[in-house]
């Protein structure tokens, strides 16, 4: 006698089995866990643990803010089906985290998202001997010296850009509007990135979301940015799943796998026509751009051809640029522009600083706007774009720290013992928020603290991270984000330029609260991102 199974019913047999394995497999790490003597929090569910407090909370920090304070800069946390993770925003922990990146990369789910959406070879994928090499000839590309070639190119775009924002005040019948400026903003940063980095014109600000490239990118990052528990639940498996079958998935009959399809095609020609442009106009010997793509082709001309970067490894960093630096700093700025509509006194001394600056704006004066640079610092601290980032150690380690935990046994300790194939948050936004580093009122926005004495005391402890201000925003180590210059620069011409112009206050009634997606971003009620701010047009 046999049993006839059908062909969904094998496949759901095989689904199940699978699902156990996995699950025997989380538990049996739980059991044999290293960290079981680390105290952290108790989870919500055994299925979720503690990553839905971490990331689905009304204000982003909601639960992780109080953690910290309860269990301090070290503690653990519950994964998927008991899995454990360890949580830090230990300042010399964060520093061995970053720094040895053959040691600790990018998580699973991390890999396999940068895989889809940015390519094999993109920097934020790669480690070791191929990220060095491919990291040094970006480096270059990336100098002061080019940065500042490109300032132009960003002015100009910023003066669109609040012409733009004034055609929007034009087309209402009052000189004090309330208008929704996030998108706006987006579209700058957009055209910035497209123009400075790669010499291409998006045109998003006139046209009001650009050509193919720019609204099929902005549709991928919206679509990338849904979180639900099921998807956190998919996330934990991806350690289990063969690369081949994951990488399979993106052949799947769905509608969010053929705009994913779509998305990848455009950007392959897209970023293959930029590379072809610019390499035949160094070889035509063609006036040179001043775009850093341009700088980025030419270094790589020049260097020998045992640490050259191959055609498709620049096409991964091409689409590397426009996501990274993107979406990233127009949230800054947009949270930049939220604080300064909470605080307007301190809105128009910033003002009153860039009205009575002498010349024109310029690259080599914009660090001497002492009060918009500090308003940048506290915004960067306050409202870090990535709040904190996953690592998974691919050989044994030991973490040091900084500040002793105390065990669950009360004793203390001064490192811990990692395992091959532990995850690691690294609690960035919690570093920005550590009173034993920025003081008691850590928790409070106040832009004053970079001008009065109060920052002696992050000297006075030694504490150093990231590239700028001492903040955790921009990472630190070799993964250090390679646009940060040029970041800070769009957000001093933008702002600088905003202020200058227009006066911005806050809707009373209006929900504006930060929530994690992709990047810390500003949301309504519903999770939507939005900035709607009353904007009054200033007469000089």
């Amino acid at each position: 006698m046999s049993i006839h199974l059908s062909p969904t019913t094998v496949a759901l047999y095989g689904v199940v089995s699978y699902i156990v394995y996995v699950a025997v497999s989380i538990l049996y790490r739980s059991f044999d866990a290293p960290l079981h003597y680390i105290p952290g929090p108790k989870p919500s569910s055994w299925l979720y643990g503690n990553i839905p407090d971490l990331v689905f909370t009304e204000n982003y920090g909601d639960h992780e803010f109080r953690w910290q304070k309860t269990f301090g800069r070290t503690y653990k946390l519950k994964g998927c089906m008991g899995e454990d993770k360890l949580f830090t925003s230990d300042p010399a922990a964060l520093k061995y985290i970053f720094k040895n990146n053959h040691i600790f990369t990018r998580g699973h789910y991390h890999q396999h998202l940068v895989w889809m959406l940015m390519g094999e070879w993109s920097l934020f994928r790669i480690s070791h001997d191929v990220h060095r090499r491919i990291r040094a000839i970006a480096n270059s590309a990336f100098s002061q010296t080019r940065l500042q070639g490109v300032f132009p190119i960003v002015r100009s775009i910023s003066r669109k850009f609040t012409d733009k924002l004034d055609e929007k005040l034009d087309s209402t019948p009052s000189q004090d509007s309330v208008i929704d400026v996030y998108h706006l903003i987006q579209h700058a940063t957009s055209d910035v990135v497209a123009e400075a980095m790669m010499g291409y014109h998006f045109n998003a600000v006139e046209t009001d979301g650009g050509d193919e490239v720019s609204r099929i990118h902005q549709n991928i990052i919206l679509i990338s940015s849904s979180k639900t528990n099921t998807a956190l639940l998919a996330d934990s498996l991806f350690g289990f799943i063969p690369r081949l079958l994951l990488r399979a998935s993106v052949n799947l009959p769905t509608a969010t796998f053929a705009v994913l399809r779509r998305y990848r095609s455009v950007m392959s020609e897209w970023s293959g026509m930029l590379y072809k442009q610019k390499l035949d106009n160094l070889r035509l010997g063609l006036d040179k751009d001043v775009d850093l793509l341009s700088a980025f082709v030419e270094d790589n001309e020049a260097v020998q051809r045992d640490v050259k970067i191959s055609p498709e490894e620049i096409k991964h960093q091409i689409t590397s640029m426009l996501v990274a630096g993107q979406d990233t700093t127009g949230n800054t700025i947009t949270f930049a522009l939220l604080e300064f509509a909470r605080h307007p006194e301190w809105q128009d001394k910033v003002r009153q600083e860039i009205l009575q600056m002498e010349g024109d704006l310029s690259y080599s004066n914009l660090d001497k706007l002492v009060y918009l640079n500090a308003h940048i610092k506290e915004t960067l601290r306050y409202h870090p774009a990535l709040p904190n980032t996953e690592r998974l150690a691919v050989e044994d380690t030991v973490l040091p720290l900084s500040t002793p935990v105390k065990t669950k046994d009360r004793s203390m300790i001064t490192e811990i013992p990692v395992r091959k194939g532990q995850l690691v948050y690294g609690g960035l936004a919690s570093y920005n928020r550590d009173p034993e580093i920025w003081g008691a009122d850590a928790h409070t926005f106040d832009a004053y603290r970079w001008i009065d004495d109060r920052m002696n005391h992050v000297k006075e402890t030694g504490t150093s991270f990231g590239p700028y201000a001492n903040v955790s925003s921009f990472i630190g180590g070799p993964h250090v984000c390679l646009g940060w210059r040029l970041a800070i620069s769009e957000m001093q011409v933008m702002l600088a330029d905003l202020l200058s112009r227009f006066a911005f206050e806050a809707v009373e009634g209006v929900v504006v609260r930060p929530s994690v997606a992709v990047t810390m971003q500003p949301v309504s009620e519903k999770g939507l991102p939005h900035l709607p701010l009353r904007v009054k047009r200033l007469e000089h």
